[in-house]
């Protein structure tokens, strides 16, 4: 029993992840570097092997596991500690920190709750409206609030619009295709804006780190909208016409818990309105920094990050107007500990590991290694690109799985014909937010998985389609879109 024990401990995945990936980096140490690569190039290519291979199995928290190239980096005469550890802070850190409590203001409140509800009463009782309302209002949300946040606050809602239903095989089939849709239309909102998910704000400051390239706000969302309102639908085709039709004739929906929930919230509060008015000016700020600087140019110095570190600063400055809590602004320190502080860590990670990679010589000798790809035609090399990080993701990280992969596109885009490299770029980070198939590959998708109404065997059939459509989606739309926004 005891040898049984010893060899099932042996065989878990952060065990062997720490072996793995522990043995290629003394590899690196020990062995000469490849003929025509610079030493420190090889012993980056260790730290990015090492943290590739921790980062997928886990074998410490991915948050932990992200300080390392702060010591790694000086530890090999690779990067000073002051250049390791700078990407740490760097702007693109504070917009996602901005976002954040942003967000959780809008939580704090119960706004975007109410801005759920008013919207789904809306639409009738017809299933195939609600499901395409319920998917569009939480891949809306999922645009500016987290898609973990989107989907816990959307399950709920959703459930209890078939809770009164009688437990036929329509009910069944129609709860499931509402529910995966809750989970999909959350990942895929995420696409349609730079702070919807963390791959795009990570794209966005390697861009900016490596090229000097600023991508704004607006810039993203012409690439990004019109994926997710493609995506969207075809989702909602997926669901509701193709894995899981229904006899629309058999299901009755009543709207009554969401009347009742309405109703509850009662009338629009003083800290709602206030708080609505600082949304609504960041929002718009966002979109319209770029053309208002273009056309004026006035405020040259306003980027997307201080307009995210303003709107946070104001929520915590304008009183809520709350007579129930004395001295209470619209947002308070306390909730602050519930920030994600693992996943701006990793952000840091990855911009300081794609310095690493391109001071040490390394970005450079894989643009030369990988040269013999560029006779493919760039739509092979998009679909393949996005073929692989979909199901990649799967099973790691997509935060992980971009600050891996980004340095190493760049280093092909040096020798390839592409336009630009946002070819490369954009469809790769946008395809790291689209994993279906299984609840450990997203939050959304284990919250749902969570509720009981779904196996995992139905998830992964519709979820595999899903990716397929995806898949395609992203190839074509990113092909055609690309180098019309960004070159």
């Amino acid at each position: 029993m005891k040898n049984m024990s010893r060899s099932a401990i042996f065989f878990q995945p952060h065990v062997i992840g720490w072996l793995v990936g522990s043995a290629l980096f003394i590899l690196t140490i020990l062995l000469p570097a490849p003929e025509g690569m610079p030493v420190l190039a090889w012993r980056t290519a260790g730290i990015a092997m090492l943290l590739a291979v921790w980062w997928t199995t886990e074998v410490l928290p991915i948050p932990v596991t992200a300080l390392l190239p702060i010591v790694l980096f000086p530890a090999m005469g690779i990067l000073t500690t002051a250049e390791s550890s700078a990407p740490y802070a760097s702007p693109t850190i504070f917009l996602l920190l901005g976002g954040f409590l942003i967000a959780m203001g809008l939580e704090k409140w119960n706004l975007h709750r109410r801005l759920a509800l008013n919207l789904l009463i809306r639409t009738g009782n017809q299933p195939a409206m609600v499901l395409a309302s319920v998917m569009g209002v939480t891949a809306f949300l999922s645009m500016w609030i987290s898609n973990t946040a989107s989907t816990l606050m959307m399950i709920p809602i959703a459930l209890s619009l078939v809770s009164g239903l009688a437990k036929t095989h329509e009910h069944d089939r129609f709860t499931l295709s509402l529910v995966l849709g809750v989970a999909y239309s959350a990942s895929i909102g995420g696409l349609g804006t730079l702070i919807g998910t963390p791959p795009n704000l990570l794209l966005a400051a390697f861009v900016r780190q490596t090229y000097g390239y600023d991508i704004s706000f607006l810039d993203w969302m012409m690439l990004g909208v019109p994926i997710v309102m493609v995506l969207l639908c075809m989702a909602w085709w997926v669901l509701h016409k193709w894995v899981y039709p229904v006899d629309t004739s058999k299901i009755h929906l009543s709207q009554g818990s969401i009347a009742s929930e309405l109703q509850q919230l009662g009338v629009l509060s003083t800290p709602e309105k206030r708080l609505a008015v600082v949304f609504i000016l960041v929002a718009a700020a966002w979109i319209l920094r770029v053309p208002f600087q273009q056309h004026f140019s006035l405020m040259l110095w306003l980027d997307d990050t201080l307009i995210a570190v303003i709107g946070a600063i104001v929520m915590f400055i304008i009183p809520a107007g709350d007579h129930t809590r004395k001295r209470s602004a619209l947002m308070d320190w306390e909730r602050t500990r519930n920030l994600p502080w693992g996943v701006l860590l990793l952000f840091g990670a990855g911009l300081s590991l794609a310095n690493g990679i391109d001071r040490s010589g390394l970005a450079l000798w894989l643009g030369e290694y990988m040269s013999g790809a560029t006779i493919l035609h760039p739509l092979i090399m998009i679909a393949g690109l996005v073929t692989l990080i979909i199901f990649m993701t799967e099973l790691t990280s997509n935060t992980a799985t971009t600050a891996t992969l980004l340095p190493i596109l760049a280093a092909l885009a040096m020798t390839s014909n592409m336009p630009t490299p946002m070819l490369l770029f954009a469809p790769a980070t946008l395809a790291a937010s689209c994993a279906f198939m299984l609840p450990v590959a997203t939050a959304p998708n284990a919250v749902v998985y969570a509720t009981g109404n779904v196996t995992i065997v139905q998830m992964a059939n519709t979820g595999f389609k899903l990716n397929l459509v995806a898949i395609i989606t992203i190839t074509t739309l990113t092909y055609q879109l690309v180098p019309a926004i960004f070159t």
